[in-house]
């Protein structure tokens, strides 16, 4: 029986730089059940380029720790469908890209959705289930 390295090296960690969005299937989705299997489908998701997915070593399907100093969330990772160089990640506006988002506004009134700074690295955790998010915004 041979010892498995793999438990005890780190996965590398990539800086990535995230930008939100609205989608209407996702709000569809959100409109039917908040909690359901689609709507978690469509929104615990973080698209990367091609590019981006090969520098990582990632491939569409994997599950991926999102971190910052705001939060921390493990969704699935998908390959965009635009074809960009590669350099910024995009997530759907939902619990789980909410859980990156500082609540600063720099006196604006509104948190920065376009600009949000995180660590990415590969993750054996199950997609970060919507009541564990939700429970966190009313600590």
């Amino acid at each position: 029986m041979g010892i498995d390295i793999g438990k005890f090296l780190k996965n590398p960690e990539f800086e990535i730089l995230i930008t939100t969005y609205r989608d209407i299937f996702q709000v569809e989705a959100l409109e039917k059940d908040r909690f359901g299997e689609e709507y978690m489908k469509l929104s615990a998701v973080i698209s990367l380029s091609k590019n981006d997915l090969q520098k990582m070593g990632f491939k569409p399907g994997d599950r991926v720790k999102l971190s910052n100093n705001y939060g921390s969330v493990v969704v699935e990772v998908k390959e965009s469908k635009k074809n960009e160089p590669g350099g910024l990640a995009f997530m759907i506006n939902s619990p789980w890209a909410n859980s990156l988002i500082s609540d600063e506004t720099d006196g604006k009134g509104i948190p920065e959705f376009k600009h949000v700074k995180a660590k990415i690295s590969l993750s054996k955790e199950q997609i970060t289930p919507i009541v564990v998010l939700i429970g966190t915004f009313y600590k």
